[in-house]
């Protein structure tokens, strides 16, 4: 077969295939430090349990995803401006300050909000008994966001952020700030697997009681076509249907409970 022929298969081939809705491709935003949510594998793919679900789930609806890794705040804001048109963005809490913002095209799993402490300092149980602390929290987060809503009377001078969650960690251990406000996933996987590093184990810290239940959604802008918004959520609503959803997210329930033992 000549070139030039080889060349027309090809093109009638790619073209049957995005008739067929094969050729979908969006662009994802996610913070690779989202550690046991969101991480990068060692190929530079989607890892982590929330991770999982989305790869998963585009996989199975042969939905390509162009993946842009950013640290959160930066990730927040181009998932916002949504340049192309076909930017989505995850684990994105839904909260009220961001709820007009944003297009909640699909759950994909719920977390906690937990304040995490050494074992020699307090357990913290709700916002109101942190308000005399150092606060470590990630830049741009919903965490942030509930910390510093007027009715809570949390000092701003009070909260250290971090544009990287784990560096929050690495200041609580350091004693550079009383506790550490992250969710129960990322808070297990830190005392499960970086603590080792500084020879602690998860008996050194504290975790107090769930502070909110955050619903963690993939997201886009209205910037984003109904027809591709219905694309990706019908991806996922269907892998939701199935068993190996059901395992997933019965791993990130135990992560969870791992959390606040």
């Amino acid at each position: 077969m000549s070139i030039q022929k080889k060349t027309y298969v090809i093109l009638i081939l790619n073209l049957f295939f995005c008739l067929k809705g094969f050729c979908t491709e969006i662009t994802l935003y996610a913070d690779p430090g989202f550690v046991g949510e969101v991480e990068e594998t060692a190929g530079g793919k989607l890892g982590g349990l929330g991770g999982k679900i989305i790869a998963k789930a585009f996989k199975a609806k042969n939905i390509k995803i162009k993946l842009e890794w950013r640290p959160w705040a930066r990730a927040y804001k181009e998932a916002l401006d949504n340049k192309d048109m076909k930017t989505f963005i995850i684990p994105l809490t839904r909260i009220p300050e961001r709820e007009e913002k944003f297009i909640w095209v699909s759950k994909i799993y719920s977390a906690h909000p937990v304040f995490v402490s050494m074992k020699k300092g307090r357990r913290i149980n709700s916002i109101q008994e942190a308000k005399n602390s150092t606060i470590g929290v990630l830049s741009a987060s919903s965490y942030r966001a509930m910390l510093i809503r007027p009715e809570n009377g949390i000092n701003i001078e009070n909260i250290s952020e971090n544009p990287e969650d784990l560096r929050n960690f690495k200041k609580l251990i350091g004693n550079r700030i009383d506790t550490w406000f992250t969710i129960d996933i990322v808070a297990s996987y830190a005392m499960n697997t970086l603590a080792k590093e500084e020879n602690l184990t998860q008996k050194d810290f504290v975790i107090g009681d769930p502070i909110a239940t955050f619903d963690k959604y993939i997201g886009t802008t209205s910037r984003t076509s109904s027809k591709l918004i219905g694309i990706v959520q019908d991806a996922i609503e269907s892998f939701k249907q199935t068993d190996e959803f059901k395992k997933l997210t019965d791993l990130i329930k135990k992560k969870g409970n791992d959390a606040h033992q």
